[in-house]
């Protein structure tokens, strides 16, 4: 490598310096899948989705777009948030779109999406290939507008924002039950689901199950004594909501199981028992349900006091509610034996070795007062022996995508799960790395369960993505033995048929279809001191930046950054740019004119730019973004210099209707006054005559003018006056309601 490359190596990818990089996050996909042998438009939302981003969807049957193209933010800003909820934390995912088409034998259950841009990867959301007709929710801002739906159906919605709810309209049949169960954690969603379904007057006449159908997150059964229609209501449990709040429900008449007797468990050959009245001998399956508060199943087992018996109550792990409690207790009832499950975990198996032959009483109970039902289903395994688990391992890593930036390493956890006898060592070993991307064998010694593999990328390494290949290989027994590596996901397996419900195996999914990405680091990065001011709402603020270029001297775009320190309360800004060598620059956010008096509004910019590979001559697209206060627009929010009010809060939408208008400048704004409607995309028919008030003036007439099929009215119509000054238009705002 030349001297002059060298140099350049060491600007743009921080050989000599502290040089960062915005790697993507992936949020959310919508909708969150499709029927089999269709194609779907979906939204993929994130962070630092610059550009076109990769676009890969895994597993056969599956075609997506390669890339995915830029398109509008959606964003609802929703009920104004008060303190200390408006300090929070908040995301704003930047949007990209693209189409995902289905064989027609697809398999059915879920699949992973993964985004890759220039400085790095992404996994998180999941797609899921369903076998019903589906329908996508058209989202609009304001209160809920039922949507028609024809049953079975999977219908796709997002609760957004904040306090949203959906409405999912249906055609029921007297005496026939409709089920209506939702997925929304089980892919990824942070959605706390709960639903209830409404009759047309807007009356609740079923709430959720208080244990969900199995394999799903939330279920509700109805069977109407009047045909009509009828609608499921989807809210967040916690009133939240946001772009990321994703879920699919189903709602069909086909009969959905609340449960499973005898319970769905793992085969293991052993002889399933329903009967507590007869004697049992090991090995056997104790199968039962703590129907009622207060009972407990007793069962009967002769066993020999030379036995050697193993225990193992099965519940929690198969979508039981049941927090089991086993004991085990002599003739005279004397207690001999007790384990006890939690809220989210059985038992552990247990040992017991009988004082005697004997007929022995093995009882099985709920954990906690008041808490039964049918669902609450076990089964209790007992053996005759010690359980004998084949000798072996699994290796699982935390992500199915991973970054490492040029010229830098990374750390890749990796978890070891041995099973039966087996603790011998196990080699680490990265296979098929592309040219420039290093990873030393690692060795797992005796009974370690935790390493961390170092990946190290060149100054030269290509920028791009490829399969990640890690395999663990011991000797079992006397035999050699390679697994991959597997990222287990935080959500569930699905499967099924009238839609997809997880499976019944008590472990999580598991894929060893690993990525890995070099990331571009940026070479330029947004410094100031730390500013904190006031400014009047209903207006631009401008907050004067410095940019340390480190040797880049392109054209530099800054706008609202996608990650913000605290919510943005409203507050919109453009794409600003940056000139060829310039290094300082005064950002305009517009602060909107309803923002609470008092708050500190905090706001973080983001830098992109197009910066020239020197090792292949590309151009990759990087950003630099920060939430450190230093870099943060810090804004207390004053009285704004604008006011306007109309004489009427209410009015009906027919034909011509006047308003009289007043508008209210502060001393130092001067000139007139444009007044008119915001009206929503979804709001047609309602035209306004234009409206300016003289600089001299206070007052003036607007007119609007409805159609016979305005509508639909489902909030507050908008009036906006603006002034315009030299520093940007003064705005003030007022709502007025249109009902029909």
């Amino acid at each position: 490598m030349n001297r002059s490359l060298l140099l350049s190596l060491c600007g743009l990818c921080g050989l000599c310096g502290e040089i960062s990089a915005n790697p993507p996050t992936a949020s959310y996909v919508f909708p969150a899948g499709a029927q089999r042998g269709t194609s779907v438009d979906v939204r993929v939302g994130g962070l630092f989705l610059h550009d076109k981003p990769a676009f890969e969807v895994t597993g056969p049957g599956v075609t997506a777009s390669p890339h995915l193209t830029p398109t509008k933010r959606v964003w609802f800003e929703g009920p104004v948030l008060p303190l200390p909820e408006s300090q929070q934390q908040e995301d704003y995912p930047a949007d990209v779109t693209g189409k995902i088409t289905l064989a027609k034998d697809s398999p059915l259950g879920a699949r992973r999406v993964r985004v890759f841009t220039s400085q790095g990867g992404a996994g998180g959301p999941v797609f899921v290939v369903g076998e019903l007709p589906e329908v996508v929710e058209r989202e609009i801002d304001g209160e809920p507008l039922p949507k028609p739906i024809t049953l079975p159906v999977v219908a796709n919605g997002r609760i957004f924002p904040r306090e949203d709810i959906d409405l999912w309209e249906f055609d029921a049949t007297a005496g026939t039950t409709v089920t209506a169960f939702v997925h929304c954690t089980s892919i990824n969603s942070p959605l706390i689901a709960r639903l209830d379904i409404l009759d047309a007057k807007n009356n609740v006449v079923a709430e959720q199950m208080r244990h969900a159908c199995v394999g799903t997150d939330g279920s509700v059964k109805f069977t109407p004594k009047v045909a009509g229609k009828y609608r499921v209501r989807v809210t967040d449990a916690r009133t939240l909501g946001g772009p990321a709040y994703v879920y699919r429900l189903t709602v069909t008449t086909e009969q959905v199981p609340e449960f499973h007797f005898p319970l769905k468990a793992k085969p293991d050959d052993l002889k399933d028992a329903t009967d507590a009245t007869k004697t049992q001998q090991a090995p056997v399956a104790l199968n039962g349900a703590i129907e009622r508060p207060g009972t407990v199943s007793e069962w009967k087992l002769d066993l020999k006091k030379t036995g050697n018996y193993t225990f193992d109550l099965q519940a929690r792990r198969y979508e039981s509610p049941l927090c089991g409690v086993v004991t085990i207790h002599d003739d005279a009832g004397k207690e001999l034996k007790r384990a006890e499950g939690t809220e989210t975990a059985d038992p552990g198996a247990f040992a017991f070795a009988p004082p005697a032959d004997g007929v022995y009483t093995v009882k099985v109970a709920e954990k906690f007062r008041g808490r039964a039902g049918a669902n609450f289903v076990y089964r209790l395994r007992v053996l005759d022996a010690p359980e004998v688990v084949e000798p072996g391992f699994r290796l699982a890593v935390a992500a199915d995508v991973f970054t490492v930036p040029r010229g830098g390493s990374l750390k890749v956890k990796v978890t070891a799960e041995r099973f039966g006898a087996f603790k011998g060592p196990i080699e680490l070993k990265v296979d098929g790395l592309p040219k420039g991307i290093e990873a030393k064998p690692l060795t797992l010694v005796a009974n370690q369960t935790t390493a961390d593999l170092t990946i190290t990328a060149t100054a030269d390494a290509v920028i791009g993505h490829s399969p990640l290949s890690l395999v663990g290989t011991a000797t079992v027994g006397d035999k050699p033995v390679s697994l991959a590596a597997e990222f287990v996901d935080a959500g569930a397996p699905l499967k099924g048929k009238a839609a997809p419900v997880k499976a019944p195996t008590g472990k999580r999914s598991g894929s060893s279809e690993l990525s890995l990405a070099v990331a571009f680091p940026t070479p330029f990065k947004i410094i100031d001191q730390y500013v904190m001011t006031s400014a009047p709402r209903g207006e631009t603020y401008f907050r004067k930046y410095k940019i340390d270029r480190n040797g880049f001297d392109g054209i530099i775009s800054v706008q609202l950054a996608d990650k913000q320190a605290r919510h943005l309360q409203g507050v919109s800004g453009p794409v600003f740019t940056v000139k060829p060598g310039e290094t300082e620059f005064a950002y305009p956010a517009f602060l909107p004119p309803w923002m609470e008096l008092g708050r500190t509004c905090r706001v973080c910019v983001m830098a992109t730019a197009k910066v020239k590979d020197p090792i292949d001559g590309r151009e990759h697209t990087v950003s630099f973004s920060s939430v450190e206060q230093n870099q943060q627009m810090i804004v207390v929010v004053t009285p704004g210099r604008l006011d306007v009010s109309i004489d009427k809060t209410s009015v009906r939408a027919e034909g011509e209707v006047k308003f009289a208008v007043k508008v209210s400048r502060s001393k130092n704004l001067t000139g007139p006054a444009t007044v008119t409607l915001v009206l929503p995309d979804h709001i047609k028919g309602v035209t306004v005559a234009k409206l300016v008030v003289a600089a001299d003036k206070s007052e003036g007439e607007l007119v609007l003018t409805f159609a016979p099929d305005a509508g639909p009215f489902n909030g507050p119509l908008v009036v906006k006056a603006v002034v315009q000054t030299d520093t940007g238009p003064v705005t003030a705002e007022t709502k007025v309601e249109v009902v029909k």
